[in-house]
């Protein structure tokens, strides 16, 4: 992983800044849903995207109840009920 170059500090209650020039590269604003991920030795932080509860695509996506699934998974989801 290639280092972006920025120290933070974490307050007291947990928190950490994420700095403006990286919140502007990766599309990060205000009230957005962030993913924490953890390996071995790092914490990933990912921008979420809603994806298929099959097969976790992000596009096309469609409720179903309550869930989200893509066309492709629903359509399979039909042929199943038929």
């Amino acid at each position: 992983m290639k280092p972006a170059g920025f120290l933070c500090k974490i307050d007291k209650l947990g928190r950490v800044v994420i700095p403006k020039p990286l919140r502007s590269k990766y599309a990060l604003h205000t009230d957005d849903t962030i993913e924490l991920f953890t390996e071995p030795d790092a914490i990933i932080i990912k921008k979420y995207a809603m994806s298929c509860t099959f097969c976790g695509n992000s596009e096309d996506l469609t409720d179903f109840k309550g869930k989200p699934v893509c066309a492709d998974c629903l359509n399979k989801l039909k042929e199943l009920n038929s």
